[in-house]
């Protein structure tokens, strides 16, 4: 017996930058319905994602999706296909409309709101030309599901997938995104790694001075040892300290990289530690312990992150219990737990930390990532087709 594939919708090729975010040229997305009546994502795999070929027939369906906000475009019965549950949904928007800011992906111009009641609160944009349709990333993981990573699999495998992060975070007690893979390598990220690993092994078997290279605050007053400034942020004191700030980098500075680009990503990660570093000389009261790690540099990429991705979230075991919290809710108590810490903490806990280094990382994160997002704005408009705004 042989199973026919049915491709859905005559899909036009896509040089659009994204309606919404606008931070991302729009990317095609492949998916493919199984014997089983579940949606693969054809052209990703990996780890707890069943395998493509596993699925011998039924309907295929390309979207035009954004890898930095999650939304999507849909081209004429595209939604309808892929709405599982909520049928007929392009049939059912109100007949009334409102113009949009947001222009259609294929260059037709402005779009139109249509509300969808009883379904989602929010509009949706439609072309009124093609009859296209824009989600955007929450929209699109309450209407078509099915084509988002959480959404794909079996429940059996989507609970296999959430108890093996719920085991891990017991474990280690740190955050975990939800959904929100990077696309391409990390070089940059990478190599800082490396790097930083390199010199704590030199640290560990005494190749290199951790005091002599670490920033202390009374020292660098008196002696004005400003290279300091530069070298502490790649020095840590333990294989915690390592392992925990590598965990973070990499957890949130793939995305960020991918975003700024890798020369700007390095030249954010060593200007986040320098404003780190002065701060922490400039505030803290404890000018005589000397300071090292890049924890400044990643509240820098934090920040960052919270920016550019400021509906991701993040996974956390509280209690035993498995919350999905928005990524600004986790920074914000992040921002407050430190205030508090480097202006009223005391004991052991607050004398090994520097508060006020992580808090001038952040702010460098919250000041320039406006300006770099601009400018990747204006780069994705100039290599796209369709750029986003007239």
């Amino acid at each position: 017996m042989i199973t026919a594939t049915v491709a859905i919708g005559k899909h036009h090729e896509v040089s659009a930058q994204c309606p919404s975010c606008r931070l991302h040229e729009l990317v095609p997305v492949h998916l493919r319905r199984g014997d089983d009546d579940i949606w693969v994502q054809t052209d990703k795999i990996g780890i707890f994602r069943r395998r493509a070929e596993t699925t011998t027939g039924g309907l295929e369906v390309q979207i035009d999706a954004c890898p930095v906000c999650f939304g999507a475009w849909f081209d004429d019965g595209e939604l309808d296909t892929l709405a599982g549950d909520l049928e007929s949904v392009e049939r059912v928007l109100a007949p009334d409309s409102q113009p949009s800011t947001r222009l259609c992906v294929h260059g037709h111009g402005p779009m139109r709101e249509r509300e969808l009641p009883g379904v989602i609160q929010t509009p949706l944009d439609h072309c009124e030309t093609c009859g296209g349709l824009w989600l955007d990333g929450h929209e699109r993981r309450k209407l078509a599901t099915a084509t988002t990573s959480e959404g794909q699999g079996t429940k059996k495998e989507r609970w296999l997938k959430r108890g093996a992060i719920w085991a891990a975070q017991v474990l280690t007690n740190l955050p975990v995104e939800v959904d929100n893979p990077a696309r391409g390598t990390p070089w940059t990220v990478f190599l800082l790694l490396v790097l930083m690993l390199g010199l704590f092994v030199g640290q560990s078997v005494g190749a290199i001075d951790t005091y002599h290279y670490g920033l202390v605050p009374g020292r660098l007053k008196h002696e004005g040892d400003f290279d300091t400034l530069f070298t502490y942020m790649f020095l840590h004191g333990s294989w915690a300290h390592l392992l925990g700030n590598a965990y973070f980098f990499y957890t949130f500075g793939d995305n960020i990289e991918h975003l700024f680009g890798r020369i700007r990503f390095a030249l954010f990660f060593v200007l986040a530690g320098l404003v780190a570093g002065a701060a922490h000389v400039a505030l803290t009261k404890k000018t005589a312990m000397p300071v090292v790690g890049a924890s400044g540099c990643i509240a820098g990429v934090l920040a960052a992150y919270l920016w550019s991705f400021p509906r991701a979230k993040l996974f956390q075991v509280i209690f035993w219990i498995q919350l999905k919290i928005p990524v600004w809710v986790y920074l914000f108590v992040w921002v407050g737990f430190h205030l508090l810490m480097g202006f009223f903490g005391v004991g052991a806990s607050a004398e090994g930390v520097a508060w006020f280094a992580h808090l001038g990382g952040f702010l460098v994160g919250v000041a320039v990532t406006p300006v770099l997002l601009a400018v990747r704005r204006r780069e994705v408009a100039r290599r796209v087709k369709v750029p986003a705004a007239a």
